[in-house]
């Protein structure tokens, strides 16, 4: 295998590292749930709403890297609780991509701990990239910043053999919910010193 290099995201690099995750992420049924369907159309939206999420609130940043080229993206934020509202609530329509983003976005956000922690996602690599050790260089990385800090850690993710890697990190399933009809599960992982 190639040499992988971790850097930190620069903001030359939002549009390559935002396609990168909506590849990554495209197959995802909570993705293939909200955007309803896993095409290139959808996967046009899933690199925008990324792009606006690495503009806007970039967190840190790292990226795998294999001769320049990004071929993995890892974003950790600090935070102490996400902020929701029952908007989604008020005007019911399934149809709406709008309405199913903020339903979704609403719901992880209500289980997100109230205690300090860091919040590790999006994580995605290059389909063709995948199963070689770069999720786990990432992985590596995001533990030593964490554990730096001694610092819990916090995720979603609904698929299952991403629960079996993040579990090989320390992280636990900590509650489960459903979001249109995807079981999504909710994992943290205490303070290692």
């Amino acid at each position: 295998m190639k040499k992988i290099s971790i850097t930190f995201l620069e903001k030359s690099d939002i549009s390559e590292s935002s396609r990168v995750l909506s590849e990554a992420m495209l197959n995802v049924h909570l993705h293939i749930a909200v955007f309803q369907g896993h095409g290139e159309k959808e996967r046009k939206i899933i690199e925008k709403m990324f792009f606006e999420l690495l503009s806007d609130l970039p967190g840190i940043t790292f990226l795998a890297r294999m001769n320049r080229k990004i071929v993995g993206v890892m974003r950790m934020k600090t935070c102490n609780g996400s902020k929701f509202s029952n908007e989604h609530a008020q005007s019911e329509d399934v149809a709406n991509l709008d309405w199913r983003k903020s339903y979704w976005h609403n719901e992880w956000a209500r289980h997100d701990p109230l205690d300090q922690h860091w919040h590790l996602g999006p994580v995605g690599v290059l389909p063709s990239h995948q199963g070689k050790g770069i999720g786990t260089k990432l992985l590596s990385r995001f533990c030593q910043e964490v554990d730096a800090c001694l610092s819990p850690a916090y995720l979603e993710t609904d698929t299952d053999k991403n629960v079996r890697f993040y579990e090989r990190f320390g992280f636990e399933v900590v509650k489960e919910t459903e979001i249109f009809d995807v079981k999504n599960r909710y994992m943290w992982r205490p303070p290692v010193s």
